[in-house]
C-alpha cells in the first residue's frame, strides 16, 4: 500500500479542514475543561487563576494533538487522535495538590517527571505491542463505545442526574432533534455535507435548546478576552519522590490504555500500527506531558469521543484532526470564545454522543465479526470474560471498594481492564503470536477469499 495515498495521511481543502477540525474541537471542548475545572475547584483557586488553568489545559491539549497527527522527529503515532486531559490524573492531582507542603509546584513537578518517565519507558511498553491481535482490539474497541454511554445518557437528561428536572421532555426533545438531523444529512446530504453533520446537529439542537431557556451564558461577560499561558505561572516546580512517583503509576496506567487505543484506533482507521507507531505514541505523550508540567497542565491522553467522529463521518484524515489542534491553542488564548462553546446545553450533546458513541461499539462488532468463533471457541470466553469485566467500573464500580488502594487506578478504567483482560486470555489460550506477526490466525485465509470472489 502506498502511504502517502491513505486516506489517514491525505490533506483537504483548507476550508474542509477548518471546518472538520471545528467540529472536532467543540466535541472535545467539554472534556477538555472538566478536569482543570475540578481541579480548581478542589483546590479553591481564585476565578483568575481557574481562567489560566483552562487556559493552558486547552492550549497543551492543542500541542499533544499536533505531536500525536503530525509527528515530530521520533514522536507522535500519526493517527487522527484528539489528545485531552485524561481523567484519570484528577484524584492524585488532587491528592498532591492538598498534601502540606507541595501544594501545586508539586503537582507541576510530578507531571513533569511522570512525563519523562513516560518517555523513556515506552520502548519497554511498546514492545507488547504483538499482544494486540484483531480478538483483542476488537474488545478494545467495543468497550471504548460502551464505557462511553452513561455520559451520554447523562448529556441526554440535561446533565447533572440529581437535578429535579433531569430527564424532563424539553431535554430529550433536544436530543431528538439533533439525533433526528445528523440521520436525516447522512441519509439525504452531499458527501461534504455529511462529514459535518455532528457539528450542524448541534448548532440547530443549541438554536432549539436557547430557545427553550436552556444554556447559561451568563459567565461569558465575565470572562476575559485574550490570556497568554505562560510557562511557571503558579511558581519553579518542586520535584518531590512520593508525589512523581505517584503520577508515574498513573502514567503506567495511561501508557497500557494508550497502547490499546492506538492499535484499536488504527484497526478502524485501517492502518497497521506497528511496535514502532506505538512507541512514538507513547513517547509523545510522555513529551507532551512534561510541557503541560510547565505550563501547570496535566497528563494527557486520546479522547474517545472523537473516534466516534472519525468513525460516523468517514473522514480519517490526520491533518483535520491537527487543525482542530491548531485551534484549541488559538482558542486558549481567547477564553470568550472558550466559555461560549462551553456554555453549549447538555441536551444538544446528548443526539450527538448517542450517535458517536454507538458507531464506536459498532466498529468494535465489526472488527470482532472478523475473528474466528466458529473454528476456535477461546475467542468466544476471551470477548465474554473481556467485556464483562471492563463494564465493572462502568456499571457497578463499588465491587472493587474494598481492592488495595495502589489498584484502583487499573481497575476504573474500563479500557485498560479490557488490555489486561484479553491480552492476558489471549496469550494463555491462544498463545502469543512472534513479534511482527499480529494478524489473526484466519487473516490471510480471509484475505484468499476475498480474492476468489
Amino acid at each position: 500500500m502506498n502511504t502517502a495515498s491513505h486516506p489517514v495521511d491525505r490533506v483537504l481543502p483548507w476550508r474542509q479542514m477548518l471546518t472538520l477540525g471545528m467540529q472536532h474541537m467543540l466535541v472535545a471542548y467539554i472534556g477538555a475543561i472538566a478536569v482543570p475545572l475540578i481541579v480548581a475547584s478542589a483546590l479553591k483557586m481564585s476565578p483568575a487563576d481557574t481562567t489560566v488553568l483552562i487556559s493552558t489545559a486547552l492550549f497543551c491539549s492543542g500541542i499533544s494533538t499536533i505531536f500525536q497527527t503530525v509527528g515530530f522527529w521520533k514522536l507522535g503515532v500519526k493517527l487522527p487522535i484528539l489528545q485531552g486531559v485524561a481523567f484519570s490524573s484528577v484524584g492524585p492531582v488532587i491528592a498532591i495538590g492538598l498534601s502540606p507542603g507541595i501544594g501545586f509546584t508539586g503537582v507541576c513537578g510530578a507531571v513533569i517527571g511522570a512525563g519523562l518517565f513516560t518517555a523513556f519507558a515506552a520502548p519497554l511498553v511498546g514492545r507488547l505491542r504483538r499482544f494486540f491481535p484483531p480478538v483483542v482490539t476488537g474488545c478494545i474497541v467495543t468497550v471504548i463505545g460502551l464505557q462511553l454511554f452513561p455520559v451520554a445518557y447523562q448529556w441526554v437528561g440535561g446533565g447533572e442526574v440529581a437535578k429535579p428536572e433531569f430527564g424532563s421532555l424539553p431535554f430529550l426533545g433536544v436530543t431528538l432533534l439533533v439525533a433526528t438531523v445528523i440521520l436525516l444529512i447522512n441519509r439525504f446530504g452531499t458527501p461534504f455535507v455529511r462529514n459535518l453533520s455532528v457539528l450542524i446537529g448541534l448548532v440547530v439542537g443549541t438554536g432549539l435548546a436557547v430557545a427553550l431557556g436552556m444554556g447559561h451564558y451568563g459567565n461569558v461577560a465575565a470572562t476575559p478576552w485574550f490570556t497568554l499561558p505562560m510557562p511557571f505561572y503558579f511558581g519553579t516546580p518542586e520535584f518531590s519522590i512520593v508525589p512523581i512517583a505517584t503520577m508515574a503509576v498513573v502514567m503506567i496506567v495511561q501508557m497500557v490504555e494508550s497502547m490499546g487505543l492506538f492499535v484499536a484506533i488504527g484497526d478502524i482507521v485501517d492502518k497497521e500500527v506497528s511496535e514502532e507507531d506505538v512507541v512514538r505514541g507513547l513517547r509523545a505523550n510522555g513529551v507532551a506531558s512534561a510541557i503541560a508540567g510547565m505550563f501547570a497542565a496535566f497528563p494527557f491522553i486520546a479522547f474517545m469521543e472523537n473516534v466516534g467522529l472519525v468513525i460516523l463521518t468517514g473522514v480519517r484524515s490526520r491533518w483535520i484532526v491537527a487543525m482542530s489542534g491548531v485551534l484549541m491553542c488559538c482558542v486558549a488564548l481567547v477564553p470568550k470564545i472558550g466559555a461560549v462553546v462551553a456554555a453549549t446545553p447538555s441536551a444538544a450533546l446528548g443526539g450527538a454522543g448517542i450517535a458517536m458513541f454507538g458507531v464506536v461499539v459498532a466498529a468494535g462488532v465489526q472488527t470482532l465479526a472478523k475473528v474466528d468463533f466458529e473454528h476456535n471457541r477461546y475467542n468466544v470466553l476471551i470477548v465474554g470474560f473481556t467485556i464483562a469485566t471492563a463494564l465493572i467500573p462502568v456499571m457497578a464500580p463499588q465491587v472493587f471498594s474494598h481492592m488495595p488502594a495502589w489498584t484502583q487506578p487499573f481497575l476504573h478504567s474500563g479500557v485498560v481492564l479490557a488490555c489486561l483482560v484479553s491480552v492476558l486470555l489471549n496469550a494463555v489460550l491462544n498463545g502469543v503470536r512472534p513479534a511482527g506477526r499480529v494478524q489473526d490466525e484466519h487473516a490471510d485465509a480471509a484475505c484468499a477469499t476475498m480474492v476468489r470472489d
